[in-house]
């Protein structure tokens, strides 16, 4: 029988070597400190408004105004997405930067892009109108809407892919998953008010508001609703953009229309009424508790 001890000295010396090579190339000692958080705070959802192989196009190559994203959902019925069953896309790494955001705000943090995942979900919604003029010449009367259902299959894998997310970001407070009107409201109404919201909070998945404490706030406010400056600081207070300026304006306007297309999507007009305001209340007792104890009524 031939001796080992050639193999074992030659296996000790790729030990070594393998030691020495990665000493040299992680000259590092590594104390991980306390002081430390993840760079994930926010989950952002969109719709694309185009079909898969232009969302596909527009998100993954040079255009004159560059965007893209981490994650791209397709839809089963769209006619340019080719595979036999539906498929997660990742575009960027979540370690990275995605240019998904725009100019946006939430929770007193703007640029989004900077703390954010990003998942554009394909759908061919359409709005016409402009909200490109200055606030002050703007209505919510100027955007018109065709939004479009998401399909079961989708929001499924919409679904798979935020679980497979959360498990990673545990921390990612639900109130913080939000969509694209919720972070721009003057600028986008996307994922619309057909995205089921409700359905992903019934998985575990964002916020979404409770029968009971909405009905307590309609008893309360059937009377009497709130003070517009007292609305406006609820709405700044839940984490939307908004001045305090105790006027139902042009912003106010567009603020509520935001706040219904997620919680209220029935009816998204951007009026004030008893329902709306007991929906936001009930959020904030839910998911800003000690915010609302100091805010006057």
């Amino acid at each position: 029988m031939k001796s080992t001890l050639p193999i074992v000295r030659g296996l000790a010396f790729l030990a070594a070597s393998f030691s020495l090579s990665y000493c040299q190339t992680n000259p590092y000692a590594v104390v991980n400190s306390a002081n430390q958080n993840s760079r994930v705070d926010y989950l952002v959802i969109h719709g694309t408004s185009e079909n898969f192989a232009e969302s596909l196009r527009l998100l993954t190559t040079n255009t004159p105004n560059p965007v893209s994203v981490h994650y791209l959902v397709p839809e089963i019925n769209d006619h340019s997405y080719t595979g036999d069953k539906l498929q997660v896309y990742s575009l960027v790494p979540e370690h990275r930067r995605a240019w998904h955001a725009g100019r946006s705000y939430w929770a007193e943090e703007s640029s989004l892009n900077n703390r954010s995942i990003g998942i554009e979900v394909v759908n061919e919604f359409k709005c016409g109108g402009s909200t490109a003029k200055p606030l002050s010449e703007s209505s919510v009367r100027d955007v018109s809407c065709m939004f479009v259902p998401y399909s079961d299959e989708q929001v499924y894998l919409l679904i798979t892919l935020i679980k497979d997310i959360l498990a990673r970001y545990p921390e990612l407070d639900p109130i913080d998953i939000v969509g694209h009107s919720d972070i721009a409201i003057m600028r986008k109404s996307d994922p619309g008010p057909l995205f089921p919201w409700q359905r992903l909070y019934n998985e575990g998945i964002g916020s979404w508001p409770d029968d009971e404490i909405v009905a307590k706030y309609m008893r309360l406010f059937s009377g009497s609703m709130p003070a517009i400056k007292s609305v406006q600081l609820a709405l700044s207070t839940l984490g939307y953009e908004i001045e305090l300026t105790g006027i139902v304006d042009t912003q106010t306007q567009f603020t509520v229309r935001a706040f219904q297309l997620h919680f209220r999507p029935i009816d998204y007009s951007g009026a004030l009424d008893t329902d709306t305001l007991a929906r936001l209340w009930a959020l904030l007792e839910k998911y800003r508790y000690d915010e609302l104890a100091e805010m006057p009524l």
